[in-house]
């Protein structure tokens, strides 16, 4: 991947790191934001929820479900 690097004064650095930081965003990720004029990606707040039998914590946040031929790939590779 590409590095770009530019200066900035030091009164503009921490102006940059204090808005990344706001927006709980990397400074590269916020310059990307800002220069290329992107949406920032929402995520998606984790539910943990356990097992009824087995009592193990599982992620049940709501999305993609995950196709039987994915799981049948995932268990062929397990020992």
């Amino acid at each position: 991947m590409p590095t770009l690097t530019f200066k900035v004064s030091p009164e503009e650095a921490r102006a940059i790191r204090a808005r990344a930081s706001a927006e709980k965003a990397s400074v590269s990720a916020f310059l990307r934001r800002r220069v290329l004029d992107q949406k920032p990606k929402r995520q998606r707040k984790l539910i943990l929820k356990k097992h009824p039998i087995s009592g193990l914590c599982f992620n049940a946040t709501p999305g993609r479900p995950v196709a039987q031929e994915e799981i049948d790939a995932a268990l062929a590779e397990f020992p």
